[in-house]
Parts: C-alpha cells; structure tokens; sequence
C-alpha cells in the first residue's frame, strides 16, 4: 500500500464525519441467536477506547484497528461485536445511499471491561437515549483530528492505528481531572519552583477539568502531556468559567497530581471548528487569565503568567490542513499593558505531528 492509498483514506475519514446528515436516525439491528465469539486483545483495546471517547465512526475503528489493507475482515468483526450486544450502532437516514454506521460501547461491552478492569465501574455508565447525529458529531469530528494528528506523526503507514499511534490517546472519562487525587508524586525539575517562589491565583478558581482529549507523549521520566479542548460553540463567554479553571490548575494544580512527574509543564490547545472564532475566544482568555508567580519581592509584570505562555489556540480546518501555527493570548494582562484594551495575540509554531514523531512509538 502506498504512502498516497493511506493518506487518502485518512482524508476520506475526515471528511466523512464532517459531513453527516442531520435527518433521523437508523439504530442497527441484531442477528437474533448470533453465535459467540472470543474476544481479542484487540477488542477490548478497541472497546476501551471507544468507551474513553464516547463515539467512533466505522471508518474511525477500522482505521484503529485494522488499517486500510483489513477493511472488509474488520468491518465483518464490527458486526459480530454488535450483533453479541459489546457495540451498539446507530447512523443518519439518507434519501440516497447508506450512511456509515456510528459506534458507541454496549451494555454487554461495559460490563466486559470492567470485568477485565480496562474501565473503571464506580461511575457506571448508562448509554444514553440519542435522537440526533448532534451528540456525537462533536466527537466524532475531534477524533477525526487525533487520528489524523497519529497518522501524521507514525513512523509506519501499515497495520492497525492503535498498535503505532506514538502517544497514548485518553478521553473525557480517563483524562478527568479531579482537583483532590489524594496521591503524593516524585516531582520532576519542571514541577519543582525555586524557593521563595509565591503563587497569586488572583482571579482563577479550583475545579475540576474535563479535556475533550488528553494526548502524551513520550515515555518514563520524558513524558509530556497536551490537552485538547474543541469548542464548537462560537461563543467565548461559554468558555469563562473552564478558562479561569485551567490559569489555576497551569499556576497550580498539574503540581500536585501526575502531570508533576512529566518531563515539561503540559500544554492545553484549545481548538475551534473554524479559524473565524479564534480571535473572539482569545479575547476572552486574554481577558480572563490572571493568576502569576514570582519571586516574594516581585510584582506582576516581573512574574511568569503560566496561562498565558501554556495555552494555544488554533483551529481544526487549520490544523487538518498542515498548518500547526498557533496563537496565545498577550504575555501580560491588560492592567499591565500601556494599551489595555488592545489584544494583540503572540504566534507560535507548534507541530504536534513533528514533536510526537520525534519521540517514536509508544511505550
């Protein structure tokens, strides 16, 4: 298979979840009696991560696990996990042609997991009564994008995604952040500051954090962490309350729990579905961000603003398209600056593909 056959069928991957119909819904209908089947490694890595991330296109777990050379033996594999109830499908009505089938774990499927404690039970999980292609077109467009971002950044063009991706891929559910983990950590130098140092959390607030996707990578004591936010809102003051959670957990929080053991502070890539909003959700940032550290004798201005320096916007037609320039809000908050109400945006390039190429295969 050529390097073009492949990236060809990324291409139509993306575009097929971005083009969705917003007409009813056909849920999929199980053989009655279906006959067994003996689940793989592969099944349940699969499972697991579809779990994590709520939905997958067909094309998407083909992809994963299977590549462009096993379509037709994984498309044959999906039907029988969905027809033993580990898979639930549903896909939009068309007047002409059939739609791609839609993927979201299935009752029996969650218990497996945790049975095989790939999962954990405390929360439960109920699937959800879905009446229109809206609840998961945000997902299924933002995993579009991180498949797009690991076959970018393999070293090898054959063979199921989820074996070569070279950084491990979390959802909302895994990559929650809880304020209060309750665990002590062995910080790295990047986690440790210098003595003296003061924190000012100003107008930043505690709480929890739900990153739309958690990439890291990297192994052992060189692991490094991005996390992803896709907004698709157009609207910046929807975004305020989650902005100040993440200039405190930046100033603070990621010190205390297992992101201090990572080699580099993470970063966190906040994504719009088009590159016209970018500049409305930057002023909002610019005007929300405010906690700083510093030395016991210094004032704002001669602090760092983490916020500030840790946190890219950028969007998804920008960056599906090879373009990985972001941009980040002003390096000092308006107070400071001699013309407080202009928003004057830094740049940045920051090729994720290249960075997580570098690295190699995952660990």
């Amino acid at each position: 298979m050529t390097a073009q056959t492949h990236l060809g069928t990324v291409e139509q991957m993306v575009l097929a979840v971005d083009d969705l119909s917003r007409s009813g819904l056909e849920w999929g209908v199980r053989e009655e009696d279906p006959p067994g089947v003996f689940l793989t490694d592969r099944d349940l890595k699969l499972m697991a991560l579809l779990h994590d991330v709520n939905f997958l296109a067909a094309r998407q777990l083909l992809m994963l696990g299977w590549g462009a050379s096993q379509r037709r033996a994984g498309q044959q594999r999906l039907k029988e996990l969905h027809d033993t109830g580990y898979l639930d499908r549903f896909r939009p009505v068309r007047a002409f042609g059939r739609a791609e089938w839609i993927y979201r774990v299935g009752a029996q499927g969650y218990r497996t997991l945790v049975a095989q404690r790939l999962v954990p039970g405390r929360r439960g999980y109920t699937p959800a009564v879905i009446t229109s292609i809206g609840y998961a077109e945000h997902d299924l467009q933002l995993a579009a994008l991180v498949l797009h971002l690991a076959d970018k950044a393999s070293h090898h063009s054959s063979g199921g995604l989820i074996e070569r991706m070279p950084f491990s891929w979390q959802g909302p559910r895994s990559g929650r952040i809880d304020i209060d983990e309750g665990e002590d950590f062995e910080r790295s130098v990047a986690a440790k500051l210098a003595p003296g140092t003061r924190l000012h959390v100003e107008q930043s607030r505690r709480g929890y954090l739900e990153p739309d996707a958690t990439l890291i990578g990297g192994s052992g004591a060189e692991r490094w962490a991005v996390l992803i936010e896709y907004d698709r809102t157009e609207r910046p003051h929807k975004q305020i309350d989650r902005l100040r959670r993440y200039d405190w957990w930046l100033l603070e929080g990621w010190r205390e729990a297992h992101f201090a053991t990572h080699a580099i502070p993470p970063v966190v890539i906040y994504l719009t579905a088009r590159s016209g909003p970018l500049r409305g959700l930057i002023e909002a940032a610019d005007q929300t961000f405010s906690a700083w550290h510093g030395r016991r004798d210094a004032g704002p201005r001669e602090g760092t603003h983490p916020a500030r320096e840790q946190v890219m916007f950028t969007s998804r037609e920008r960056a599906l398209s090879g373009d990985w320039t972001m941009e980040c809000a002003p390096s000092l908050p308006r107070v400071l600056r001699e013309y407080p109400n202009v928003c004057s945006p830094g740049s940045v390039a920051y090729d994720l593909p290249a960075m997580f190429g570098r690295g190699g295969e995952r660990a």
